[in-house]
């Protein structure tokens, strides 16, 4: 399977070095993103041999009719300074859709369709819960507390166990996750120039000053 990366020279220099490259813990924000990552961390370590690597590395797999994002205008993005094709046996790729990752980050529950979306939405307003107060229980980098009581906890709980219609291979977004690149299975390195655009990602801000929404975008597809 031919897969796409993005990373710093750094890692480029340890990738050429050591003959791979692993995930470094020091370049991801925990109070940020460590819950989604954990999530991630315990459904790939069901699935795939980790060999000692405690993180996987991020990788794209399809966009539409390509691997990775297209480059757009814009200011790049820090730390995508490398673009990496690699080739991996699928059963060494973890994959999600990267749409529903978006869920994952901010600890909204993923309903298979219209029905379970309504039902779920209808039991947050019956215990009087917030968006905030959902994101609050993974985002310690802007909230200090969460709620404690059993009909909270119970929700964020019906919350996670959600999170497994992420994994799925049924989407033209998807993005996986790698324990190790070899260098022996690296096909092509590209050193990104300060050109004036955005290499690699779908989260850029556009031209309207916002970044797409890819929680509504999910929302819309359901029947």
């Amino acid at each position: 399977m031919k897969l796409v990366t993005f990373q710093t020279i750094e890692a480029l220099k340890e990738l050429i070095n050591n003959g791979y490259i692993e995930c470094n813990e020091k370049y991801i924000n925990m109070p940020k993103i460590g819950y989604a990552y954990n999530w991630i961390t315990e459904k790939m370590n069901e699935r795939i041999l980790s060999n000692g690597a405690k993180y996987p590395i991020w990788v794209w797999v399809k966009v539409k009719n390509r691997i990775c994002p297209p480059k757009v205008k814009g200011k790049p993005v820090k730390g995508f300074e490398v673009k990496i094709t690699f080739n991996k046996p699928e059963n060494q790729v973890f994959i999600t859709d990267f749409r529903r990752y978006s869920f994952v980050l901010n600890n909204i529950y993923i309903p298979k369709d219209k029905k379970a979306k309504e039902t779920f939405d209808n039991k947050l307003k019956q215990y009087n819960i917030t968006k905030q107060e959902l994101e609050a229980y993974v985002r310690k980098d802007k909230y200090f507390e969460h709620r404690q009581d059993k009909e909270y906890l119970n929700i964020c709980k019906e919350i996670r166990n959600s999170f497994d219609r992420c994994i799925t291979k049924e989407s033209d977004i998807l993005q996986g996750c790698v324990w190790r690149i070899n260098l022996d299975e690296v096909e092509k390195i590209e050193i990104l120039k300060e050109d004036g655009y955005t290499y690699g990602t779908l989260n850029y801000i556009r031209s309207n000053g916002k970044r797409f929404d890819w929680i509504e975008d999910y929302y819309k597809m359901l029947k």
